[in-house]
């Protein structure tokens, strides 16, 4: 990347040397966003929660509403910082989802052989690399401090992530 005027920003370093724009958007998008801490994250998983308690059962538009309210109220976080933090937690936990899946595929064609399952195996390895890297990536965009909390307690939104995709294709 040609050095910006936003070359002196403290927070966000240009390291970038080549042409690849990804990761200039990136840079971009984390100069407008702001790190998670440990207490943001806590209030972000309390959104969650709630908002997955009250619509689990009921996925209606106005249970919806109702739930974001009380999601918000519980959290107590504002509109926006909700959004925000719920649009982290979704690219991590959807790079994430994507991880365990083909992990799980690895370990189904690990019982099997032949030229087609090496064939796939191979491609499923591959994808498992890119989506590391693209987990990586998202420090980035998000801060590198932000994504390791977030692998810190992976298991847990990973669930939240599994639980609120299935509300939402349903809903």
């Amino acid at each position: 990347m040609a050095p910006s005027f936003f070359d002196d920003y403290q927070d966000v370093p240009n390291v970038e040397t080549g042409l690849d724009l990804d990761a200039a958007d990136d840079r971009t998008l984390r100069m407008a966003s702001r790190p998670v801490d440990s207490a943001l994250l806590d209030q972000l998983v309390r959104y969650q929660e709630t908002f997955l308690a009250h619509v689990e059962a009921d996925a209606a538009p106005e249970a919806m509403a109702r739930a974001s309210k009380a999601a918000l109220e519980a959290s107590g976080l504002d509109v926006k910082a909700a959004e925000w933090g719920s649009a982290i937690l979704r690219a991590f936990g959807g790079r994430r989802w994507t991880v365990q899946r083909l992990r799980s595929k690895l370990t189904e064609l690990a019982s099997r052989s032949g030229p087609e399952v090496d064939a796939v195996r191979k491609r499923v390895q591959d994808e498992l690399v890119n989506q590391e890297q693209e987990t990586d990536a998202l420090g980035r965009r998000y801060g590198a401090e932000t994504v390791a909390l977030l692998r810190e307690r992976e298991a847990q939104l990973l669930g939240l992530h599994t639980r609120l995709t299935k509300v939402l294709i349903r809903g």
